[in-house]
């Protein structure tokens, strides 16, 4: 899919996106395009990638056909529109919200000749974006918020089919949000499904991955499952049964893991099953047939996941739902602790190129960011996909965040996905066009601008890049800075050389022997 603008009318819980109006561009080099948010902290970079996953969101509820949820508040007077491709070619969608309760969102679709095709409500699932994939860097919840919602009400739907009250069929969901708590299962289901393990020449997204990292192969990892601890709900199903209960279909991948696992130890007092892996040719052979593709793995680990909400209680589940729907941003399920979770990991341990062994936790911030992210990209390879990055590269090394977009554009050849992200950094603006660049200023308390450069930014140098997004007259920092300012006022020769003796290699070190130099002239 590729989004074409945005017109937000109001979001009353977010004053600064009200009256903003976006086109985004969209590129024809075969590859994802890179839309870059830049500008200050606090001008509203972030609040508009939730608003794009609030409105998804909010569509979402009212068009899936499972478990559909009649919302009674928009979270904002919007219209939204995009491209997106079906089997039989590319179409354009158009989503208007103009009332803010008691309507539903209205959709209108267009083919590729510009006819409007008439569809029904069964059929506005087909036409939203198959996956909307959300990271933030830190303790950002605000872009966190709706993708945290619809994991609670996924986890209750869940519960619900397998106590029996529910008989819908399960459905693919819609929502990914990347944390550091996804890390493990992402580099597990990549590394699984290494197909190359021990040849660093082939060129492919997750070779890079690994170069990057050093990282070798997968040789083992844990994962636990139970669903009877004392932290688990004690109300009895129609069958007697108490607990954390599973679907058919999470029953059927626990299967799946208990056929692949090299062993595993079973309590039945807590339903709990220590899966060990060692990831020899049998085991990874197992796992490649009953989960067919990384996704598929990840999918399967990523709803066991999403049971460990369940754990907490229903009361505080039901209060911080309410709080959410009053847009009160700081309500947050409590954390659970590992020894209650539903499903967790341990013991994850890579081998790197050297054949040092290494647990995965042991790698540094910026090493798990780095595989978070681009071990995402790398299987979500729907056509459809939306990515919405906040900062991404925040604990990226220099090296990195100056390959962040090349390593983009070599995963994502030839798909059709979008991605928006926010960034400070010169490195990703230098790597991107013009037309893909947004500079947020916030010009009042409840009003920001977005300007676009005048000037190309790709190539472009870091002082350009700099002054025009965060009006920064030097690239040097500021206490060195004003340092060199200081001996350009000074009359004494001396000063100025003892200065320049102090100083690393700068273009404004030739301004202080220019100064030196008249100095000089002077006394003659």
């Amino acid at each position: 899919m590729k989004l074409e603008f945005i017109e937000i009318q109001k979001v009353s819980h977010r004053p600064l996106m009200n009256g903003l109006k976006l086109n985004f561009q969209t590129n024809g080099d075969g590859h994802i395009s890179t839309n870059c948010f830049i500008g200050i902290n606090g001008s509203g970079k972030s609040q508009l990638l939730e608003t794009i996953a609030e409105i998804f969101l909010y569509v979402d509820r009212f068009y899936r056909k499972t478990n559909r949820t009649l919302v009674s508040l928009a979270p904002a007077l919007f219209k939204i529109g995009y491209t997106i491709l079906k089997d039989d070619g590319r179409y354009k969608v158009e989503i208007l919200q103009d009332i803010p309760k008691g309507k539903a969102p209205k959709v209108s679709v267009w083919d590729s000749k510009g006819k409007e095709v008439s569809i029904g409500i069964e059929d506005v699932n087909g036409y939203l974006p198959s996956k909307i994939i959300g990271y933030t860097s830190g303790e950002n919840e605000t872009i966190s918020t709706p993708f945290l919602s619809y994991y609670d009400v996924y986890a209750d739907f869940v519960a619900k089919r397998a106590f029996g009250d529910n008989s819908e069929e399960d459905y693919e969901p819609r929502f990914y949000f990347m944390d550091y708590n996804t890390n493990l299962g992402i580099a597990i289901s990549n590394l699984v499904f290494d197909e190359d393990l021990d040849n660093s020449d082939t060129d492919n997204g997750l070779t890079q991955v690994k170069k990057e990292l050093n990282i070798g192969k997968l040789k083992s990892f844990q994962i636990i499952i139970q669903t009877k601890q004392s932290a688990a709900p004690k109300i009895k199903s129609p069958t007697g049964d108490t607990g954390v209960l599973l679907t058919k279909e999470l029953k059927d991948w626990l299967n799946y893991l208990k056929k692949s696992a090299t062993c595993y130890d079973y309590i039945e007092k807590e339903n709990k099953y220590t899966f060990d892996f060692l990831l020899d040719s049998a085991s990874k052979e197992a796992l490649i047939h009953f989960f067919k593709s990384p996704y598929g793995l990840y999918t399967a680990l990523y709803k066991f996941e999403i049971l460990n909400n369940l754990i907490v209680d229903k009361a505080t589940r039901k209060n911080i739902e309410k709080l959410r729907s009053q847009r009160n941003l700081t309500a947050k399920m409590p954390e659970v602790p590992d020894k209650d979770k539903v499903m967790r990991y341990s013991e994850l341990r890579l081998q790197l190129t050297n054949n040092q062994m290494v647990d995965y936790l042991s790698l540094s911030d910026g090493e798990h960011q780095y595989f978070n992210i681009f071990g995402t990209i790398l299987m979500t390879d729907d056509k459809n996909a939306l990515f919405l990055l906040d900062e991404p590269e925040t604990h990226f090394n220099p090296k990195w965040r100056r390959l962040f977009v090349s390593n983009l554009n070599n995963i994502t050849k030839e798909r059709n996905q979008d991605l928006f992200l926010t960034s400070h950094s010169p490195f990703i603006v230098s790597d991107t066009s013009k037309e893909f660049v947004y500079i947020f200023k916030r010009v009042d308390k409840d009003k920001i601008e977005i300007d676009f450069p005048k000037l190309e930014t790709y190539g472009a140098s870091f002082n350009h890049i700099l002054k025009m997004a965060f009006e920064l007259d030097e690239s040097m920092s500021e206490d060195s800075a004003q340092f060199i300012d200081e001996l350009l006022k000074s009359n004494d020769p001396k000063e100025i050389e003892d200065g320049i003796s102090r100083l690393g290699d700068s273009p404004k070190i030739m301004t202080l022997y220019r100064r030196l130099d008249m100095l000089e002239n002077k006394k003659k």
